[in-house]
């Protein structure tokens, strides 16, 4: 039988195919050889070995036996190891699967902490919290993750949404788990940002989660009328508002002329108040009282009265340019009851007679900043002289200009209730993609962080003739508008199971709510409220007893029902001072917060001695006559009534220094905690500060006991100061100098 033999070019071709596919496989194999994440896993193998023998030669010349076994087996297990290959994690229920430490094997080697990329360990703090095989590396880096070669892993293409995030704007994406960056570690620039995002009051025209329903940042338009005195106070600030009060937060619209008379004849005609001003006679008032009592009241505290001075926050205004711009009458009734004028004002009532009003409102119109009138008059001229263009302005456009730039959103305006935020919420600039971002004409890199920094940065940048952008200009430094931008980036929960996302604590919202309304009312003016940062108004007294009280530890000090009733009605508790806690508006949840946060802002070993709202105090019953007794020989006898007067008439002994005084012993029983006083008693330094003149009685300053039997002592007298109800007699009076002899006596050294 003949052989069947294909045609001869039939075999030529399946020679030249097989050579063909043998060539294709072996490129293929040389290819995959040098993929980069194979010779990224070479390097670290081989590192990691080079670091390990190092590691075991140290051990070895500090001759550690424990470190030399320890080393010798590791580099047994690196001989071992697994070779290469794509280590992955898969967390189907979140969507993620990440391909990441198949590049960045050293993630969790301690060896590599100074190594370069992709050869670096993480930061461990971080992954304390955040196990890769838990949360993945996309969810907070984000990226492809699938992707074998950087640009690839990285998202850096066109069709991918989320690419990685520089390690600059890393933060932001902590939002997309944790609801707010308040208190949280390795977040310090997003809460920069929240902040910033509150001081500017950005909440006027953007929404964001946790930070709803917030009160006005600024004045109403609602009674401007009555309220300002001059329009051409009101048109330069406008049209700059640094200009006339450096530091504000006020920002600067981008307004065409005949919208500024336009606004200006808007807010003129708004004259209506919730109640008519009282008649004002400046006459009888003395601006040089005014001024006195400026600084006795504490309003000093809050306010500077120097063109440029730092006030107690950026939403506290300057006043010196308050003669400038706003009217006497307007004035007295604002000191009178700022809330009647103004329900969301964080300014308080201040106890003042009408005499004293008188007298501020003269100090106060009297602030006519030279620098400001010159602005104001410069303005004036140039508009009467044809520099500007002239006419009048139409109220009815004004009340259109005050809708399409969005004043409403910072100044409650009656007929704008109902109208939606100027600006988008935070949520939805969050989640928009690239292209849906406007550019505009700009030559901004075409990424979703440069967008957002620019935009802060430079509102109009991406303005166009058929799109006018209206968001004012911010005059903010590099690194406010970086924490912004941070802010702003990710701050929308992503759609996780629920037990990937981190619901904060009750201690953490109690602590952001109370550092709200301590901000906003400015506490911190009057009040020492950290140790080491002396309020404000200290720096107006030279002696410190005239200063409001510290409230360093003050939630283990006092009992809470009556902080709470303090904070509702102030009374009256050192009656040689001048100034007294104002009457705050604050709700009953305000107050019962407040209370809460001073709790809470103590130290953790603090905190579970100063219950809240119950606090268990020692019952007459339970305590024998004679431990009283003891007590009040103590107390007797230490002459303690001769710098703390119990008076039940509040009226002060007679030849007293007032730099001498502290409180009323009598009010102790029903405003201190128990075990307060006794710590007290123990450590004066600790728990009322080291510029405390009150001495150390029971033990040194170092825990020497200068008495017999010290804490016996201590249980009587805290217990005679629970129970007191009538002055104790007292000894021979001594003069207070023979006890304390000099103010700049070093009492530590007692």
């Amino acid at each position: 039988m003949a052989n069947i033999r294909a045609r001869f070019h039939l075999r030529v071709w399946f020679l030249l195919l097989g050579l063909g596919l043998t060539a294709a496989t072996f490129f293929v194999f040389r290819s995959d050889e040098r993929q980069i994440w194979k010779r990224y896993q070479r390097e670290y193998r081989e590192a990691h070995r080079q670091k390990l023998l190092e590691k075991r030669a140290e051990a070895a010349a500090s001759r550690d036996e424990t470190d030399l076994k320890k080393w010798s087996h590791l580099i047994e297990e690196a001989k071992d190891g697994d070779g290469q290959g794509i280590r992955q994690i898969y967390l189907p229920e979140a969507g993620i699967h990440d391909l990441c430490q198949t590049c960045h094997q050293a993630m969790e080697n301690p060896l590599f902490q100074f190594a370069a990329n992709p050869l670096t360990n993480h930061p461990v703090e971080i992954l304390k919290q955040h196990k890769p095989g838990r949360f993945g590396c996309t969810l907070c880096h984000h990226g492809q993750g699938v992707g074998l070669t950087p640009r690839k892993a990285h998202g850096d293409e066109p069709n991918w949404p989320q690419p990685r995030v520089p390690r600059r704007y890393m933060q932001a994406l902590c939002l997309g788990c944790h609801e707010t960056p308040f208190q949280l570690a390795g977040a310090e620039k997003a809460e920069q940002g929240r902040r910033l995002f509150l001081d500017n009051g950005c909440y006027g025209c953007h929404d964001a989660r946790a930070l709803s329903g917030l009160p006005s940042k600024a004045h109403p338009l609602d009674g401007a009328g009555l309220k300002l005195e001059s329009e051409a106070w009101l048109a330069q600030w406008i049209r700059d508002p640094p200009g006339i009060r450096p530091g504000t937060t006020m920002p600067s619209f981008r307004l065409e002329e005949q919208e500024l008379r336009d606004l200006i004849a808007f807010v003129s005609a708004r004259k209506e108040l919730p109640q008519p001003l009282p008649p004002y006679a400046a006459e009888a008032a003395s601006a040089d009282i005014g001024k006195e009592l400026f600084t006795k009241k504490g309003c000093i505290g809050c306010h500077g009265v120097e063109r440029g001075d730092a006030t107690a926050s950026r939403l506290v205004p300057n006043l010196a340019d308050a003669g400038l711009k706003l009217s006497g009458a307007w004035i007295r009734a604002w000191l009178e009851e700022p809330s009647a004028m103004n329900p969301e004002t964080p300014m308080p009532k201040l106890t003042l007679t009408a005499e004293e009003r008188r007298d501020l409102t003269a100090y106060l119109k009297s602030q006519q900043n030279p620098e400001v009138a010159a602005l104001l008059a410069a303005a004036g001229a140039a508009a009467s002289s044809g520099g500007g263009k002239g006419g009048q302005g139409d109220a009815e456009q004004g009340a259109r200009v005050v809708q399409i730039m969005g004043c409403y959103g910072c100044h409650k305006l009656r007929g704008t209730e109902g109208l939606a935020r100027p600006g988008l919420e935070v949520a939805e600039v969050a989640k928009k993609r690239l292209e849906e971002l406007p550019f505009g004409n700009s030559t901004v890199a075409q990424t979703k962080w440069d967008w957002l920094s620019n935009k802060i940065r430079q509102p109009a940048v991406y303005q166009t003739e058929d799109m006018r952008l209206k968001m004012p200009d911010y005059r903010l430094a590099d690194d406010e508008v970086e924490s912004l931008t941070i802010f702003y980036l990710q701050n929308r929960a992503y759609d996780l199971p629920d037990g990937m996302l981190y619901r904060d604590p009750d201690r953490t919202g109690i602590l952001a709510r109370g550092q709200w309304l301590i901000d906003r009312h400015n506490c911190g003016a009057c009040h020492q409220l950290d140790e080491g940062l002396l309020p404000r108004i200290d720096r107006f007294f030279e002696l410190k007893s005239l200063v409001p009280p510290r409230l360093v530890g003050e939630g283990e000090r006092v009992q809470p029902q009556w902080f709470f009733q303090y904070l509702s009605r102030p009374v009256v508790l050192r009656p040689w001072l001048e100034i007294r806690m104002p009457q705050f508006d604050w709700t009953y949840e305000e107050r019962k917060g407040l209370v809460a946060y001073f709790t809470e802002r103590l130290p953790a070993e603090s905190r579970p001695a100063a219950a809240v709202p119950y606090v268990l105090l020692p019952v007459r019953e339970d305590v024998s006559d004679e431990s009283v007794a003891m007590g009040e020989y103590r107390v007797r006898t230490d002459k303690c009534v001769q710098c703390h007067p119990i008076s039940l008439d509040g009226q002060l002994p007679e030849g007293i220094k007032l730099e001498d005084l502290s409180i009323n012993l009598m009010l102790s029983k029903g405003r201190l905690r128990y075990e307060w006083i006794k710590n007290f008693l123990r450590n004066p330094d600790r728990y009322a500060g080291a510029g405390t003149k009150m001495p150390f009685v029971y033990y040194t300053p170092d825990g020497v006991p200068r008495i017999p039997e010290p804490e016996k002592w201590i249980e009587y007298s805290a217990l005679y100061l629970m129970f007191m109800e009538q002055a104790p007699e007292a000894p021979k009076e001594d003069k207070i100098e023979d006890i304390r002899p000099g103010t700049d006596v070093d009492w530590t050294q007692y």
